[in-house]
């Protein structure tokens, strides 16, 4: 009876087992993918924020042009007055 109840512990100790591999298994997995989500989610930020840079670069550019434009028409309205 003793031996029987050794065996049935061994069992359940190798079920225990095969069911703790299967979930690191599967935290592996998910690992992986997190990670592969992450540098995705990183390169999606680096095009926005070069996306961001061409656009405040161009707003400055327009900027200046503004200011420029308005120098000239002031200049050009006090030669005409």
């Amino acid at each position: 009876m003793v031996a029987s109840e050794v065996k049935n512990l061994a069992n359940q100790a190798k079920q225990a087992t095969d069911t703790i591999t299967s979930e690191i298994d599967a935290l592996n997995t998910i690992s992986g993918d997190v990670a592969s989500s992450l540098t995705a989610i990183k390169v999606a930020i680096a095009g926005v924020n070069e996306f961001i840079a061409s656009t405040a670069a161009a707003v400055e550019e327009q900027s200046a042009v503004t200011a420029d434009m308005s120098a000239n028409m002031q200049r050009a309205s006090a030669e005409l007055a």
